[in-house]
Formats: structure tokens, sequence, C-alpha cells
């Protein structure tokens, strides 16, 4: 079911917590459908109301699922120029991103991803630990 996009900053700062596995067919269903009409490329559960650590990217014929997902190595750091998120339409900021990480997702399954897969996969795991492209800004030093 489609739902609407969650634009209130306080709620998605708030960090999620593990998904079920029998909360997971729904949640992906629902990341599906409200994707679909947004025409976005990433998704989190967050994003539509929902404090559980499950998102989907979909970038051309590749379709993650991220469930219970997190970063276990990253490399390469560079400056993102111009992201966007659904939820705060009309910002684009830059970001500190990696071009290569490795994820554990769906709670032990390693896998590698680089260039944009790489980046959106990023985004989207920001948001199950209630960060935002507003947190995750560039910076110089």
């Amino acid at each position: 079911m489609k739902k609407p996009i969650i634009s209130d900053i306080n709620f998605l700062r708030q960090k999620s917590e593990p998904v079920k596995q029998e909360e997971v067919k729904d949640l992906l269903q629902d990341l599906e459908d409200s994707l679909d009409l947004s025409k976005g490329i990433g998704l989190s559960a967050i994003q539509i109301g929902e404090l559980k650590n499950i998102a989907i990217v979909r970038i051309k014929d590749t379709k993650i699922n991220l469930i219970n997902a997190y970063i276990i190595d990253k490399n390469d750091k560079f400056r993102m120029v111009g992201e966007g998120c659904l939820s705060l339409a009309g910002v684009r900021v830059d970001t500190r991103r990696y071009r290569e990480i490795t994820i554990n997702n769906n709670n032990g399954i390693v896998e590698h991803y680089e260039g944009l897969l790489a980046v959106a996969i990023q985004h989207e795991l920001s948001h199950c630990i209630g960060r935002t492209i507003l947190d995750d800004k560039w910076r110089s030093i």
C-alpha cells in the first residue's frame, strides 16, 4: 500500500529497530508501492512512518532489499555533490560518501557495492540510524 513520505525531521532522526522476519514481506511491499509513485531510487521504512531497519534501492534493473543491514567496511571517501532525499523535497546537499562499501545484509549475508548503488545504500542505511543528508553533509576539515 502506498504510504505518504514523512518529512518531519524530528521523526526522521529516530533510530529504527530491527525488523522481524514476519514483518518483512508487508514492509517491502509498502516500500515498493511508495517508491514507485515517488520516482526515487531508494526508500527506508522510517520515511513511510515505520521505525524498522528495512529499506529498498532500485536503480534500473538492480533491486536491493536492505534487511537489518549495516556497513562493515567502506573505502574511497568522496564528496557527493547535490544529493537529494524524498523526505526533504527540494533540498540538495553535498554529502560525505564512499565509492565502495561492504554490508552485512539480512543477518549475515555479506555484499559489496560500488558507485551509485553504494551511495544509495549509504543514504538509506543512514535513515535507519536516524541520520539524514543534513547530518551526512560534507564538512571540510
